[in-house]
C-alpha cells in the first residue's frame, strides 16, 4: 500500500494550520501555496511569498527569506507533521507588479 502523507491525506486539516500561521512575519505582503509533488516525484508544498520592496531590498534579503522561512517550518513543520518537503519562492512587490503571475498574487 502506497504511503501517503498527511498533508495529502487531510487537506483540510492542513488549510486550517497554513490559516493559522497569520499574522505573517513583517514584509510579507501576500503568502500562496500549492501541495503537490515535486521534479523526484516526493510530496511538496510550494510557498510563494511577495515580500515588500523594503525586506525585499538585497542588503537584508538573506536575514528575510530565513526568518519568514524559519516562521513558517517551525509553526507548521511541513516534512514532520505533513509529509511535504518545503519549497521556498520569494519576490518583491515591485518585480511582482512587472511580472503579474497569477501565483505569487
Amino acid at each position: 500500500m502506497p504511503y501517503l502523507p498527511r498533508g495529502v491525506a487531510q487537506p483540510t486539516e492542513l488549510i486550517k494550520h497554513l490559516n493559522a500561521l497569520s499574522p505573517f512575519p513583517p514584509g510579507v505582503v501576500n503568502l500562496r501555496y500549492t501541495v503537490d509533488n515535486d521534479w523526484s516525484g516526493d510530496p511538496a508544498i510550494f510557498f510563494w511569498i511577495t515580500l515588500s520592496d523594503e525586506t525585499a531590498h538585497r542588503t537584508i534579503l538573506p536575514q528575510t527569506t530565513r526568518r519568514i522561512t524559519d516562521f513558517i517550518t517551525q509553526q507548521l513543520d511541513p516534512v514532520g507533521q505533513w509529509g511535504l518537503i518545503p519549497y521556498f519562492n520569494f519576490r518583491s512587490q515591485s518585480e511582482q507588479a512587472k511580472l503579474k503571475e497569477e501565483v505569487f498574487g
